[in-house]
């Protein structure tokens, strides 16, 4: 009686220990997931990307939302957009993991699943959101640019003169500014140019285009890099041009990571805004090194 008491007990806490060990092993992996993730199972991209130990976002550099650092210190890149994916990355307990893209790919490649959200900056048009959500977190309008040494050009003094059959635009395939030039200027000419970029200035120095386009940030840049450059309007910063949302693209019908990742984008709303700040300041002091 002894015995098969005893054998009973012993079988008993063999069980709770067995069931014991199995309940601490499934805390021990919810735990391993950093607070405020989603558990797994909500969200497989997040499921994947924790697996996988990246975060891989796509990349091409228009200031002064990403670009490359070029002071020898600190990470391979900068501006906002940058701040917020690694603050993405930090919630997450993974790296980032750039990925080039182009104009042309930056949308598809999210859409595809190739990168977890391209973090290269994107006006938030309406055609785009038929096919990606986005993360806002900054704003831009445009500014046009062309040449003093042209004619053409120097004769312009507002946005009025600037839709005229004699002036050509340029810009890069498969940017906001490719479908906002003809719809605001549609007298005008316009070509299409493959790269990567935000604005075609080489166009302008070859002759083959009168004006380009670009985010007004970048007016410091290009004129301390073409001192004939000029802008429309003359103070980049005072351009009410197409004001839009800027965020960065993820794929569609990814509700948990979306949420995710707004919920990091409030939290550091306010070092991201001034990373901005920053950048648009040390463009204007050292616009050689952007």
């Amino acid at each position: 009686m002894i015995k098969s008491s005893l054998t009973r007990w012993i079988g008993g806490a063999f069980l709770y220990a067995v069931a014991v060990v199995g309940f601490n092993g499934e805390i021990a992996a919810q735990s391993g997931r950093p607070p405020g993730v989603p558990e797994a199972g909500k969200s497989e991209r997040i499921d994947e990307i924790l697996k996988r130990g990246t975060l891989k976002v796509g990349v091409t550099p228009s200031f002064p939302w990403l670009f490359r650092n070029k002071t020898g210190k600190g990470d391979e890149y900068r501006g906002s957009s940058w701040v917020l994916a690694k603050a993405y990355a930090d919630a997450l307990g993974v790296k980032l993991e750039p990925v080039q893209v182009s104009n042309e790919t930056k949308v598809p490649i999210v859409v595809s699943g190739g990168v977890d959200i391209t973090i290269s900056s994107l006006a938030e048009t309406d055609a785009r959101k038929q096919v990606v959500d986005f993360v806002t977190y900054s704003q831009a309008t445009f500014c046009i640019f062309g040449l003093k040494t042209n004619p053409k050009a120097a004769a312009v003094k507002n946005v009025g003169e600037l839709d005229s059959p004699d002036l050509t635009f340029a810009a890069y395939v498969g940017t906001n500014q490719a479908a906002w030039i003809p719809k605001t200027f549609p007298k005008a000419k316009m070509r299409g140019v493959t790269g990567s970029g935000q604005a075609p200035v080489d166009e302008l120095l070859a002759g083959r285009a009168d004006f380009v386009v670009g985010d007004s940030p970048l007016e410091p840049i290009f004129k301390n890099a073409h001192k004939n450059m000029l802008s429309i309007p003359a103070d980049c910063s005072k351009s009410d041009l197409n004001p839009v949302p800027v965020g960065q693209a993820v794929a569609k019908n990814q509700p948990a990571f979306l949420e995710f990742l707004r919920g990091i984008e409030k939290k550091v709303e306010p070092k991201v805004k001034q990373e901005e700040i920053e950048s648009i300041k040390f463009a204007r002091e050292f616009p050689d090194q952007i």
